[in-house]
């Protein structure tokens, strides 16, 4: 029989300390995956011969939908797979990442871990994660016809350790008839940021807004565009030399401020959710500047009570800005005694239509064609346009970043705050600039 293990109180050691003392290596050359015989052959007398198995699965989040939507995919695989018990352990959002530190502190990671883009690098590099290319050489996990684009991010140093189960994206909304009323043409991926200044003219000339602010997430994309990133390969420094970058990102907020064309600082001050934007509120033509996921589009569709427009931002026809994002992998811990039983879940719970129907995109889009085809009378019509986009920006999109590294919720809370001295004109732009990479860098250096 199936159990679940919650848990929602604290957990005091951090995850970062735990993590550090684990593992024997963070060389390169330890992460290359070892072959497909010498990877699972302890697995292979349970898997042939109907050996009764536990594999352990930790997930995070407790609400009722997602132990719910997790518990159907285990009961569907269970049936297909007899001899194989699933064991979930589900914790709260705010202790999941001490929770694993603690495990494997003490080598004890789950079989499965459900493991955030964030983290992986983290897991990897300190050698408590197994390489999956062995599982996908011998065809347990198949990856064949799906395009790396969906895959490569659960790539360490080319070694694949975690496999995404679904899709997200950065996604600039738009309000089609507020657009179709003051005669402004839908974006298109050749959408410049020139048009987009022009646009929001025009919806200011009709007494609306253009959009908000621009924050973090967008200016890791117009760096992108540029050809550079927010951070460094080591995560050690920021990884743009030019301050010309940031103070040109401000220098265009600033002058779209001046014109009136986006929202007050005031009123963005104001907003204490996705549901109470402008965007949300058909007050403004688009919505990008508080950084939307495509994921969300549900909750603008019911606030605007209508269909709604996604488009990449402007600029990322050439395919460099944009990105994919996963919304979470699945790994296995290097002390999982079943290996390849572990594998076939991840198969299953990624590849198969039964587990898509189950999940019916609760944690991100599926991206194997023959699955989405088999969706298709479940879909909502969100949904559908959802997958879209999703196909919009793949064709028109780059490998994603790095993960973050460690200071990074510390960096997000000084962009904020430069943003807002150089929004209230307390600095310049380039003072802002020179400012950011100053603090970022020391923030960046003492916690690598």
């Amino acid at each position: 029989m199936r159990r679940r293990i919650s848990a929602i109180g604290s957990v005091l050691l951090a995850t970062s300390v735990l993590i550090a003392g684990c593992g024997n290596s963070t060389n390169k050359e330890n992460t290359a995956a070892p072959s497909a015989a010498a990877t699972s052959s302890n697995s292979a007398t349970a898997s042939d011969s109907g050996e009764k198995i536990t594999l352990r699965l930790t997930i995070w989040g407790s609400s009722p939908m997602t132990i719910g939507k997790n518990d159907a995919v285990i009961k569907k695989f269970e049936e297909l797979h007899p001899n194989i018990n699933i064991e979930s352990e589900n914790y709260s959002s705010d202790v999941y990442n001490d929770k694993l530190g603690v495990m494997a502190a003490s080598s004890n990671l789950p079989d499965i871990i459900r493991i955030d883009y964030s983290a992986i690098q983290n897991y990897a590099t300190k050698d408590l994660l197994l390489p999956l290319e062995p599982f996908v050489a011998d065809k347990t996990i198949n990856l064949d016809g799906i395009d790396p684009a969906n895959t490569d991010s659960g790539k360490i140093n080319g070694v694949l350790y975690g496999l995404n189960i679904g899709n997200n994206a950065p996604v600039m909304f738009y309000n089609p008839k507020l657009l179709e009323q003051s005669g402004i043409a839908a974006p298109t991926p050749d959408y410049s940021w020139e048009q987009y200044e022009k646009d929001m003219e025009t919806l200011k000339g009709k007494g609306l807004i253009g959009d908000t602010h621009m924050g973090m997430e967008i200016f890791t994309v117009w760096l992108r565009q540029q050809g550079s990133k927010l951070y460094s390969e080591d995560g050690v420094k920021l990884g743009y030399e030019d301050d010309k970058l940031f103070s040109d990102y401000f220098d265009m907020q600033l002058r779209w401020q001046e014109k009136g064309i986006i929202s007050p600082l005031g009123t963005e001050l104001e907003i204490k959710g996705l549901e109470d934007g402008p965007y949300a509120k058909g007050q403004s033509g688009f919505g990008a500047g508080l950084g939307f996921w495509s994921n969300q589009a549900d909750v603008f569709v019911k606030s605007l009570g209508g269909p709604i427009g996604y488009a990449m931002y402007p600029g990322s026809g050439d395919g460099k800005g944009m990105y994919i994002k996963p919304s979470f992998f699945h790994s296995i811990a290097k002390n999982s005694k079943h290996p390849k039983e572990a594998a076939q879940f991840i198969e299953f719970y990624t590849n198969s239509l039964e587990a898509a129907r189950e999940l019916n995109g609760y944690f991100g889009m599926p991206y194997k064609q023959e699955v989405i085809a088999g969706m298709q009378d479940i879909l909502t019509d969100t949904q559908k346009s959802i997958i879209a986009y999703m196909d919009t920006v793949r064709q028109h999109s780059s490998k994603i970043d790095n993960p973050e590294p460690t200071g990074h919720t510390e960096i997000k809370k000084l962009f904020k705050n430069v943003s807002d001295e150089i929004f209230f004109e307390k600095i310049s732009p380039a003072d802002g600039a020179k400012k950011f990479r100053d603090l970022a860098n020391t923030v960046l250096a003492k916690s690598s």
